[in-house]
């Protein structure tokens, strides 16, 4: 059988982030594990539906959500759907004030409707929804009028609507199949042996964490422990994650790194060990790239 995958993106990933805090997903092992999991054979495609952040949001939170979606677009058969986030106030019924805060239009409705006209036109087998909204059943029961399933996939009970449930051929609890499709948490190097290797690359690690660090400093110098292992874009640093994850393990037990927590989630902190230096070098090497750009600028006009 053929599947296809429909992701709200926003419910999707708040809904793992109450269920698991800081857990974060290899989508393409996910894809891989769902497809098994509803009997299917092979993936048709997934579609992966998101509101765009306007510059006024989190810069981390804006980084991280550009990132996944440049990784999901590279993954064969994946497809992302943007969508601009609208601007709004509320009065709040508590203080009276005004809140300024940006909503999503337009993702339930598209994702609907791709779900209905790809099954018109046979494109799967077996649907899978990553969303509990209600808004979604008319399209679950459009589906299956047509002789298709339609499975959800949700985080346990957090934002699943019963009237979606009773919509759906069946329910998937990922809560309780993390570890199936989750990337390894950080773990701490004490007990255990920590794999040797270069020390060039934890170097260059360091380096590039504090180069995270001052990226970062308008929103407190946060860098998410996952964000920095999965998705930070380093000049020299390895691109394997579990390299990356085995040298910050090294940098820890030698007390050049540690992680501490805001929210829930794991951040990573150069200590002061020279990073002074290091953020030094790295500065004069930034501004060497940047005249680098406008004297290429500069050619290419002239």
């Amino acid at each position: 059988m053929r599947v296809a995958l429909f992701f709200d993106g926003k419910n999707h990933m708040k809904d793992l982030r109450r269920a698991s805090e800081d857990r974060w997903l290899d989508h393409g092992t996910l894809a891989h594990w769902t497809v098994q999991q509803v009997g299917g054979e092979r993936l048709s495609a997934a579609y992966y539906y998101t509101g765009v952040p306007n510059p006024n949001d989190d810069a981390s939170e804006r980084h991280a959500l550009s990132d996944l979606l440049e990784e999901l677009e590279k993954r064969p058969g994946f497809f992302v759907r943007r969508f601009n986030r609208r601007a709004t106030t509320r009065d709040c019924p508590h203080c009276s004030q005004v809140i300024a805060y940006t909503e999503e239009k337009m993702v339930d409705t598209s994702l609907v409707v791709d779900l209905v006209t790809l099954a018109v036109a046979d494109a799967y087998d077996v649907a899978v929804v990553f969303s509990g909204d209600l808004d979604l059943a008319p399209g679950l029961n459009a589906v299956h009028a047509l002789g298709k399933q339609v499975w959800i996939a949700t985080f346990g009970d957090y934002g699943r609507s019963r009237g979606l449930m009773r919509a759906a051929w069946s329910v998937i609890d990922l809560s309780k199949h993390l570890d199936e499709f989750a990337y390894p948490e950080l773990r701490s190097p004490v007990g255990r042996r920590v794999p040797a290797t270069p020390s060039s690359v934890d170097a260059e690690v360091l380096r590039e964490l504090v180069r995270a660090e001052a990226h970062f400093t308008a929103g407190g110098g946060f860098v998410g422990a996952h964000y920095f292992i999965h998705r930070w874009k380093g000049h020299s640093i390895p691109d394997s994650s579990e390299e990356r994850r085995q040298s910050l393990e090294r940098l820890m037990a030698s007390n050049q790194v540690e992680t501490y927590s805001v929210d829930g989630k794991t951040a990573l902190r150069a200590l002061d060990h020279g990073e002074g230096q290091i953020e030094e070098e790295e500065t004069v090497e930034m501004r060497l790239t940047d005249a680098m750009k406008r004297l290429r600028e500069t050619v290419e006009e002239g």
